[in-house]
């Protein structure tokens, strides 16, 4: 069977994966993939050009440990096919992505949630939800597992009993002509 998303874009805070986690981006890469990019982007300089001299300051030491790290995330995946890659760049997140989506014609992008609290996005933001409006091409947002199991724990039962889950109709056999 084809598969419609054949590269995939995977950005990555360099936290790294969860086996479970790392099970689930294997089923969803498949085992036809043509290219699974990892991505990290350093956003603290990207509003100074990179030829700019800062006295002290050098990003090469921080990208050399940042791909480093990329490539042991990537290679823990350990993918069926396919080939894997990763870089490093500057400049805000959420749109590097979503240009690097766009320029690096790929048909997906791959992101992990951290499943932050609503303080927790208003103090830093949430990369995911702005790459999932601002990108050109399809998103897909998985949590990682511990993060599940505590949102899980946090929903409140229905406010309204449990009937609330009951549907007012349902049809379980539609069938197209």
């Amino acid at each position: 069977m084809a598969r419609f998303f054949r590269r995939i874009l995977f950005p990555s805070d360099l936290t790294p994966l969860s086996p479970e986690l790392i099970r689930q981006i294997q089923e969803i890469a498949g085992n036809d993939l043509d290219e699974l990019h990892m991505a990290f982007v350093l956003e603290a300089f990207h509003e100074i050009p990179t030829d700019f001299p800062l006295p002290g300051v050098s990003l090469e030491p921080v990208s050399q440990e940042a791909m480093v790290r990329l490539t042991r995330i990537a290679r823990s995946l350990r993918l069926a096919s396919g080939r894997l890659s990763a870089g490093v760049y500057t400049g805000r997140a959420d749109q590097t992505l979503a240009s690097l989506a766009l320029s690096g014609d790929f048909d997906l992008i791959l992101l992990v949630s951290h499943g932050r609290n609503l303080l927790g996005r208003l103090m830093v933001g949430s990369v995911s939800t702005s790459v999932m409006h601002i990108s050109p091409i399809p998103v897909l947002i998985i949590k990682e597992p511990a993060t599940r199991e505590g949102l899980t724990k946090s929903l409140p039962p229905p406010h309204l009993g449990k009937n609330s889950l009951v549907p007012l109709a349902i049809n379980t056999d539609i069938r197209q002509n």
